[in-house]
């Protein structure tokens, strides 16, 4: 998935910056391009091949010039989104599409603009793009498909759901924001000779921030990447970095040029000399290969081309018109399949646009502005609080729609076409059915599991213990899946501490991807309610997990990016989460790397977690939740023995197995730390501090309970320095040593 950059076969990420957007850094560079080769070879020769192929066809370039056939291209639009801003509506990206045409039939006005170097150079490369009609399955479509993905917020190829056959429409897909490793360009596109060795990533994708036309320092944006997509380079040649050094693209009538980052129409970028003084061209006959003809091209570089970064784009050349029309009547990428009058029909490119009934949609808990953690689909009955549905219906003018709500619902049914803000009165599981009715039809969705209502009466509080048995013992342990993907808790059987299930999250990844990006994935999974009120001392939520992580091909070195397990508390019914413990990192995937998916045996360890329970949160009615965020190195992780206590998990367990020892936690600390020991007949214990010299920093004698299991807090006021400590403890002429590292 390594995105890379050359004139003619690896991914071209585009930076077309400006105040409309966060856009600031350059797209991909040649150490990309050298990775990819360094890990496909052979593209090296498929570039050579296709260069040959492309000179055969660019050698007859007076015929090219004298072509005045017109060539229809059917376009499929994917919006990628999380009901935010990013979810462009149906009309922006018809009046885009129109915008592209104006632009690559040389209807646009702003050519008149051009400087009269380049006047007779203006080309004009007669292809028209149509929104298809019909579907890859034969079904109708509006040639706009939209897909809700958390990939929108952090998008690379990943995001690139659902292509058709890009042999049979090019396909454009709009997002919210790129990831890390493209942060600050506004698109990129494959040409031709990437597209022959993964179809399945071939097209455009942008920022949906830079689909409109309104504004003109974005309106050219997809013009030139489709560029790219017919087989051109930026002006200056095949590096991402404009203004550095002279280059060439290739293309004849652009003349050599640094290229510019943006600047507007300014006269320096209009008549910059720096390349081109002296630039002119000779050609030979094809028949006697003597010299037939030399062409004395402007000496000021054309920096009002599409494919240039000035913001002061006006024109595609001749020779650039030439060149997309050339990799368009290639078989190379399947491109001279798209016009083709039977691929016409097939998709129904030339068809009048349908009148298509709208697709029911519906949010819980969302704003127009996008997704946030904060929304809550889970709430207790008879909470003060509201669960706020939002009509998202799309594909169609919605003309009305009809609620129906389950679980006693105090709005049982609406007809309201924005919101509905509702609250349950029987637990469970909430049914939410959305009716959206057009013009052109009726749609509706159901969601069986839309949001849950979940049940006031407590289950347990100290001493409770849920061992995951069988998928009935957690009933009332509601698990989200928000984005509906195979990243997912759920219930295992087959594997756990003591007996044969536990319940895991699935973070597994059998798609071999080389980088990976989970931003914004996360899976809830809830807890019944607990009444912790009594529990005035000491409390810990205990767990036992094992875990393990995979690096797929990931470039040695990294980006690691480790899955995190988040713990919250809600002493409200939900309305409000406090996070009180994060688990994360290889510490979490204690099993280390799989090269295939994880699945405990007896020998992988079990490692015990413990959160202390704030007193805040020593309620008569609390919730848990468990926040499941994959990384990019995910596999899975298992959970058995839920418990609470006054110690942490895996102490008594580690003394009730060893006779005559104790445990001390946290170690290594940074500040104080505690010991747990059973008691013996006397109660009496005595426990003593020394340094690595022998010497004795503290001792005390202290007399607990007979035969119970205590806990002694060991201040960090009595340890002298940081270092390491041996610590002896004796009961009943016992003695049992351990030691402790402070930080």
């Amino acid at each position: 998935m390594f995105r890379k950059f050359t004139l003619l076969i690896a991914s071209v990420v585009c930076v077309i910056a400006s105040s409309h957007a966060q856009v600031t850094q350059p797209c991909a560079t040649d150490e990309h391009y050298r990775q990819l080769v360094l890990r496909h070879p052979e593209l090296a020769e498929y570039e050579r091949n296709f260069n040959e192929q492309l000179s055969r066809r660019l050698a007859e370039r007076t015929t090219a010039t004298n072509d005045t056939t017109i060539y229809d291209v059917p376009l499929v639009l994917h919006v990628v989104h999380d009901y935010g801003n990013e979810n462009l509506n149906d009309t922006v990206l018809i009046d885009a599409v129109k915008y592209w045409n104006v632009i690559y039939m040389k209807q646009n006005g702003d050519t008149t603009d051009v400087i009269p170097p380049f006047v007779p150079y203006v080309g004009n490369a007669r292809i028209r793009f149509h929104l298809a009609t019909i579907d890859p399955d034969g079904n109708p479509t509006k040639g706009i498909v939209r897909t809700n993905s958390y990939l929108t917020a952090m998008a690379d190829d990943q995001a690139k759901f659902n292509s058709w056959p890009q042999n049979k429409y090019i396909n454009i897909w709009f997002i919210g924001n790129f990831g890390n490793d493209y942060a600050g360009v506004a698109a990129y596109a494959t040409p031709p000779i990437l597209a022959t060795f993964q179809p399945y990533y071939d097209g455009i994708i942008c920022l949906s921030s830079y689909a409109g036309v309104s504004d003109p320092s974005v309106s050219k944006t997809i013009p030139h990447e489709m560029g790219h997509v017919l087989n051109l380079a930026h002006t200056w040649g095949n590096t991402n970095n404009p203004g550095v050094a002279c280059g060439d693209d290739g293309v004849d009538d652009t003349p050599p040029t640094k290229g510019h980052n943006p600047s507007g129409c300014t006269a320096a970028a209009l008549y910059d000399t720096a390349c081109a003084t002296g630039y002119a061209k000779t050609y030979l006959s094809v028949l006697s290969g003597l010299v037939d003809s030399l062409v004395d091209y402007p000496d000021t570089v054309n920096s009002q081309n599409i494919m240039d970064y000035t913001y002061c784009d006006r024109m595609f050349t001749k020779g650039q018109a030439a060149r997309m029309r050339a990799a368009l009547t290639s078989p190379t990428g399947g491109r001279n399949n798209l016009y083709s009058p039977s691929n016409l029909a097939a998709t129904g490119a030339l068809a009048p646009y349908p009148d298509l009934p709208p697709n029911a949609d519906f949010i819980i808990n969302r704003g127009t502005s996008g997704a946030s953690d904060a929304r809550s689909y889970f709430l207790t009955v008879g909470n003060p609080s509201s669960f706020v549905f939002r009509n998202a219906s799309w594909n169609d003018t919605i003309a009305s729609v009809a609620w129906t709500f389950s679980n006693g619902a105090t709005i049982p049914a609406s007809t309201s076409i924005t919101t509905v803000t509702n609250q349950f009165t029987t637990p469970g599981w909430v049914s939410v059915s959305l009716v959206a009715n057009s013009n052109a039809g009726s749609n509706t969705i159901t969601k069986t599991q839309a949001v849950y209502a979940a049940d006031t009466t407590t289950v347990g509080g100290m001493g409770y213990t849920q061992k995951f048995a069988s998928a009935a013992d957690i009933s009332n342990w509601p698990m989200f899946n928000f984005y509906n993907n195979e990243f997912k808790w759920e219930f295992y059987p087959g594997v756990g501490i003591d007996d044969n299930s536990c319940i895991r999250y699935r973070s597994w990844d059998g798609s071999a991807r080389n980088t990976g990006n989970a931003k914004g994935d996360h899976d809830d999974i809830y807890t019944p309610a607990f009444n912790l009120a009594d529990a005035t001392d000491r409390l810990y939520l205990n767990f036992f997990t094992t875990g393990a992580y995979t690096h797929h091909n990931i470039p040695s070195g990294g980006p690691y990016t480790f899955d995190t397990l988040e713990v919250y508390a809600s002493a409200t019914g939900g309305k409000t989460w406090a996070k009180i413990g994060v688990l994360g990192g290889s510490s979490l995937a204690n099993n280390n790397q799989y090269g295939y998916e994880f699945i405990p045996t007896s020998a992988s360890p079990w490692v015990p977690r413990s959160i202390s329970v704030p007193l805040s949160f020593r309620t008569a009615q609390t919730f848990f939740r468990f926040r499941y965020r994959p990384g990019n190195t995910g596999n899975d992780l298992y959970m058995d023995n839920f418990y609470f206590d006054g110690f942490p998990a895996g102490v008594k367990e580690t003394i009730a197995a060893t006779p005559n020892t104790f445990s001390i936690f946290p170690n290594p600390s940074a500040d104080g730390f505690n010991m747990v020991f059973k008691t013996g007949n006397t109660g009496v214990v005595n426990y003593m501090i020394r340094d690595l010299a022998g010497k004795v920093v503290y001792e005390n004698n202290k007399t607990f309970v007979a035969n119970s299991m205590q806990q002694e807090a060991v201040s960090r006021s009595v340890i002298p320095a940081t270092g390491m400590y041996f610590i002896t403890v004796t009961i009943d002429g016992v003695n049992m040593n351990n030691k402790v590292v402070i930080y």
